[in-house]
């Protein structure tokens, strides 16, 4: 979505904006940093008969007016001299994460001596379609399929278990946690048996609309 140069759109990387189109309003994360101050970049999810991914899908043209509300949310990166963040995501949740990403490639100097994790729930291998890419970052990527039974030698089952399978310490961890509601439900539940401190988990739950 490119901005009006003349509008003063300011935002932090993780962060959501409401679009409108007519009389339909639907909440998206913004996929890229606010690094970028004339575009938006989104995913969009396809669901059958989801009347705002209809439109995007099948009728939006180059130049179409779409009017934005914004920014939303609490979801951005915090200061922090703990040594590892933790960025959790399912499905479109990969957004504000690969935004946050992207912002922290302009300050990672400060970040070099971090651990940056980043695990990616998804049901099969086809659902994956964004991965990280800094040359800048320490970033442990790590997709985890869930229903995948062939052809996959990666991690296998629920993501939040996974985290806890790679043993880090999570006394000394940042979660960064964007997706379903029961991933983020069960993720929390189980990261603060395992040490995490409750004020370092933080999160955009994402809820289907039609």
């Amino acid at each position: 979505v490119r901005i009006p140069p003349n509008s003063n759109f300011n935002f932090n990387s993780g962060q959501y904006v409401n679009i409108i189109k007519g009389n339909l309003t639907r909440s998206y994360s913004i996929a890229n940093s606010s690094n970028h101050k004339n575009q938006l970049e989104f995913f969009i999810k396809k669901y059958t008969n989801g009347l705002m991914s209809e439109y995007f899908f099948k009728e939006a043209k180059i130049n179409d007016l779409l009017r934005l509300e914004g920014p939303i949310g609490s979801f951005f990166l915090r200061d922090s001299s703990l040594k590892n963040i933790i960025f959790l995501a399912t499905g479109t949740g990969i957004a504000p994460i690969k935004a946050i990403l992207e912002g922290l490639e302009k300050s990672h100097q400060q970040y070099q001596n971090k651990n940056l994790w980043v695990f990616i729930g998804a049901r099969y291998k086809n659902d994956l379609f964004w991965e990280p890419n800094s040359e800048s970052l320490n970033i442990n990527y790590i997709p985890v399929l869930s229903r995948q039974e062939n052809d996959w030698s990666g991690e296998k089952g629920y993501v939040q278990d996974i985290v806890i399978k790679h043993q880090i310490d999570l006394g000394n961890t940042q979660v960064y946690a964007c997706g379903s509601n029961n991933m983020i439900k069960f993720a929390k539940e189980l990261f603060l048996k395992n040490n995490l401190k409750e004020n370092n988990f933080f999160s955009d739950a994402f809820v289907q609309s039609n």
